[in-house]
């Protein structure tokens, strides 16, 4: 059937675009790695005195127990959940939160690097989705960056296991071309989204995210917030664009460093915009190999 013959073509062409001329990825899979662990360990230790306030006997702002790891995403896992209750390990905060650190150290140093992954995305799952009313950005980006963890090949390179597991399989996909296209695409439907809201176009919405009683923000000549509120709705929309071509990205990278520090300093979401750094640069930076003999690139086709 012809229809039969035009999805077959279809899916060679999107199979090509991820397998053929495909750039030396070593460097970008390591750095991608460590990142994510750098910035999940770090986000995990500056909220750990505040831990009691989610999850103890008394909570003040969260619940007390691990709920989802009750819920019906993760049924498979009751009985575990069981067996753990009724041998003295029930499921509160401490012992959960430490071996979450242990194993984001362990995918850091790049030693049992896809268990390690695994562990550390179940149990941020558990952790953070239990109070899912206070989630974020953050939390989101890091669930699906300890998912590529664990789907990409990142204890291949500068690990604990490629010194005690040998050579080095050879790469047949484009790893790095799937976060590319993740953050394309994020970052379009976000300014999308924002285009829509006539808040973003007059500088309310802009100005309710950094205005507050600690600050005097609100000083600031509102025709400062309309240009914030429009010019992050042109990157966003236009990122797709303007990192794909080669002229275009260093400005496009740039820009979106930039406003990703400056969401740091006037909302002081330093998780958030750590994590989308790390992102944009492990995607798109012009990341060199050590022999200096291959470069990276961005999308393969522009470049």
């Amino acid at each position: 059937m012809w229809y039969t013959n035009t999805i077959s073509q279809s899916l060679k062409k999107v199979n090509s675009l991820f397998t053929s001329s495909l750039p030396n990825q070593s460097l970008f899979l390591a750095l991608f790695r460590v990142s994510i662990a750098v910035v999940a360990l770090t986000e995990l230790l500056s909220i750990a005195s505040d831990f009691r306030l989610f999850f103890s006997d008394t909570p003040a702002l969260g619940p007390i127990r691990l709920y989802y790891l009750e819920s019906g995403y993760f049924s498979k896992m009751h009985n575990i959940h069981g067996f753990l209750v009724e041998n003295g390990i029930d499921a509160y905060l401490t012992e959960i939160v430490i071996i979450y650190a242990v194993f984001l150290i362990f995918l850091g140093l790049g030693f049992l690097t896809r268990f390690s992954a695994v562990v550390a995305l179940l149990l941020q799952l558990f952790i953070y989705k239990s109070f899912a009313s206070l989630n974020y950005g953050y939390d989101y980006f890091l669930t699906m960056s300890l998912f590529y963890c664990f789907l990409f090949p990142v204890g291949k390179y500068s690990s604990i296991d490629s010194i005690l597991f040998g050579k080095k399989s050879i790469m047949n996909f484009n790893y790095r071309l799937v976060l590319q296209l993740h953050l394309s695409i994020a970052y379009f439907y976000g300014g999308l989204a924002k285009a829509l809201d006539p808040g973003w176009r007059d500088g309310n919405s802009v100005w309710k995210a950094m205005v507050s009683v600690e600050n005097d923000y609100y000083l600031i000549p509102p025709l400062v917030f309309i240009i914030i509120g429009v010019g992050t709705v042109i990157l966003e929309m236009f990122y797709p664009v303007l990192i794909y071509f080669k002229k275009t990205r260093p400005v496009a990278l740039y820009s979106v460093v930039l406003m990703h520090v400056g969401i740091a300093m006037a909302m002081n979401l330093y998780a958030f915009s750590m994590i989308m750094i790390v992102w944009n640069v492990c995607a798109f930076g012009k990341i060199e190999l050590a022999d200096r003999k291959q470069k990276i690139p961005g999308y393969e086709l522009a470049s």
